[in-house]
């Protein structure tokens, strides 16, 4: 599917479910949703400012906002349930601990020079992490997830688990 800068309601324009968003070629803009899910970020292509993708959860009455994009496309994601501890890359959006990664015992790096925050808020998670020094945020942290478990990730077109 794809969609265009407007104003967008999930069950009625997008189907309710989980979603891969990228935008359109050289384009960069905001990207938000609110309601049941909520997401802001920016969106940009390669070599445009922001995230290159957002994992995003659309539920109905979800309210969708586009703004400075002439396309961003939404395909459906079909994830199998995961429950192996092993090395996984994330980036923005929101992710189900037994379904996009099994549960342990992580750490976790930022992309170089990616700088965001990572919330997994039935564990107390709350971490900024920056892959660029100067920045004055932590390079990496270490965390526990178990199954159900959700990671919301923000600013981040990259994020490296590693099993520890």
């Amino acid at each position: 599917m794809i969609l265009g800068s407007g104003h967008f309601v999930g069950g009625t324009d997008v189907a309710p479910g989980l979603y891969d968003v990228v935008p359109g070629p050289d384009q960069s803009g905001e990207f938000v949703v609110t309601g049941t899910d909520r997401y802001d970020e920016v969106l940009g292509s390669p070599g445009t400012q922001g995230v290159p993708q957002i994992r995003v959860r659309i539920s109905t009455g979800d309210q969708i906002q586009v703004s400075g994009l002439s396309q961003v496309f939404f395909t459906p994601v079909a994830t199998p349930f995961v429950t192996t501890h092993s090395a996984v890359t994330l980036y923005a959006g929101t992710w189900t601990v037994g379904q996009d990664l099994g549960p342990g015992h992580y750490v976790a790096t930022p992309g170089a020079g990616e700088s965001g925050t990572v919330v997994v808020t039935s564990e107390g998670i709350n971490e900024t992490v920056s892959g660029d020094r100067s920045q004055g945020s932590a390079p990496s942290f270490t965390f526990n997830v178990k199954d159900g478990d959700m990671i919301e990730i923000s600013g981040l077109g990259q994020l490296n688990l590693t099993p520890s």
